[in-house]
């Protein structure tokens, strides 16, 4: 996978890689059903039945006032892509995300982001589902 990675990311710039590795994982999440999503709790557990099955880490799933935070700790992407893929490499897991929350009828005003930081070594991954926040255009702005 490291040789993929390389010859992989010399392809192209940090925002194509994302953005192949984002529907990459939108596809990947088509193979797997994570439930009804009830609730939090049977979501995350639902998630990480699948993340146990492929050995690919946990996740939590953290309400907050605004957002759902997604932290996806124990992640393969550092061992399998390398340390120098970390800025576009977990575009996979994100995409991921976004398909499930969409298969189970997410609002189509919220989006998922990663957020900027890799914590704990490139292990442990936050995603932020949250209100996408539209600027004002030129006519409706005072």
């Amino acid at each position: 996978m490291k040789a993929f990675s390389v010859e992989f990311a010399s392809k192209g710039d940090v925002r194509d890689l994302r953005t192949f590795m984002h529907q990459l994982g939108r596809t990947m999440a088509l193979e797997f059903s994570i439930g009804d999503g009830s609730s939090l709790f049977a979501l995350e557990e639902g998630m990480n039945k699948i993340w146990s099955q492929l050995n690919w880490g946990w996740v939590e799933i953290i309400e907050e006032v605004d957002s759902l935070i997604i932290a996806h700790h124990a992640s393969p992407l550092k061992i399998a892509f390398g340390n120098e893929a970390l800025t576009w490499s977990p575009a996979l897991l994100e995409g991921i995300y976004a398909q499930w929350f969409d298969g189970l009828g997410m609002d189509k005003s919220l989006r998922l982001s990663q957020r900027d930081n890799v914590l704990e070594e490139g292990q442990l991954f936050v995603y932020q589902l949250k209100k996408q926040v539209e600027e004002p255009s030129y006519f409706t702005r005072r």
